[in-house]
């Protein structure tokens, strides 16, 4: 059996009802009682979010907060929370109780500000255009790296002292892993004993929900570092540009409709911001569907 030090995890959740039982279950499942603290951080809920995940943990704190905001809700969950390392985890993902046991380690390390999971991408459902779009960015030098965003990270109590309360942005990943030197960071892909560590991440099913999703994605860097700058940006999410797509050994097709969803949001990005949209949440809805 797993042991470690009691920790918490903070799920923000927006009106996510269909998911919210799944991600708790897979926290849940094999953590042995008074493991973890959970707290699920609804916020702005129109929808049974709320009922659904006090049904599915009674053991979770479920808070029930007025105003939809993620980084509100964070916050608002950090308040409450008993123990560090604080793990925040997005309410649409998987992820195992053995992961988070293993970005606790890591974040119980001397020096070590975040911990990132493995990313596994879940394309089952997903539409021939967006399968060929992941095997290209699944070759890009950031997702082999660890740093593609897998809707999951730690912070240990001194990265949590160090940048304090969480900005209302829209970017809260890029914010945090944007704070700190790679050399305080960990992207783990196994544990101590060489067992593998991930999170299963959903991503949209058709071209046109990723190109809402990473305009919003652009337009959360740019206020962030426009915002919060930041010596360390270069280094978060750090692609090599055109030249090392080319050269990552991806398919010519798959590149091709890469590129053509990277330049639709790019596009789409621009447009938002001229109609002052730039701060605005965009959710996938099609991986939201019960």
């Amino acid at each position: 059996m797993l042991e470690t030090a009691p920790f918490t995890v903070i799920i923000p959740a927006h009106n996510e009802e269909a998911v919210i039982a799944r991600c708790l279950k897979n926290i849940f499942d094999q953590a042995p009682p008074g493991a973890l603290q959970v707290i699920v951080a609804a916020n702005g809920c129109t929808d049974r979010t709320v009922e659904i995940a006090r049904e599915a943990a009674p053991e979770a704190l479920v808070l029930d907060l007025p105003v939809g905001s993620k980084t509100a809700a964070i916050n608002a969950a950090n308040l409450r929370a008993d123990h560090f390392p604080r793990i925040y985890v997005d309410a649409d993902v998987e992820c195992g109780y053995h992961t988070l046991v293993a970005l606790a380690e890591a974040l119980a390390e001397p020096g070590v500000m975040t911990a990132a999971p493995a990313i596994r991408m879940d394309l089952s459902r997903c539409n021939f255009l967006m399968k060929a779009y992941y095997r290209a960015w699944s070759l890009q030098p950031y997702a082999r790296a660890g740093k593609g965003g897998a809707g999951c990270y730690g912070l240990s109590a001194a990265a949590l002292a160090a940048v304090g309360e969480f900005p209302p942005i829209i970017g809260d990943d890029i914010w945090i892993h944007t704070r700190f030197p790679d050399e305080q960071k960990r992207f783990l892909a196994r544990d101590r004993h060489g067992q593998p560590v991930f999170s299963v991440v959903y991503p949209p099913r058709t071209a046109r929900e990723q190109v809402r999703v990473e305009a919003r994605r652009q337009n959360g860097n740019a206020e962030v570092k426009r915002l919060y700058p930041s010596p360390y940006f270069a280094n978060a999410n750090n692609g090599g540009g055109l030249s090392a797509a080319l050269r990552s050994g991806a398919g010519p097709i798959d590149l091709l409709i890469f590129f053509a969803i990277k330049f639709a949001a790019r596009t789409l990005a621009r447009w938002n911001r001229q109609r002052g949209r730039g701060s605005t949440w965009t959710r996938d809805l099609s991986t939201r569907e019960a």
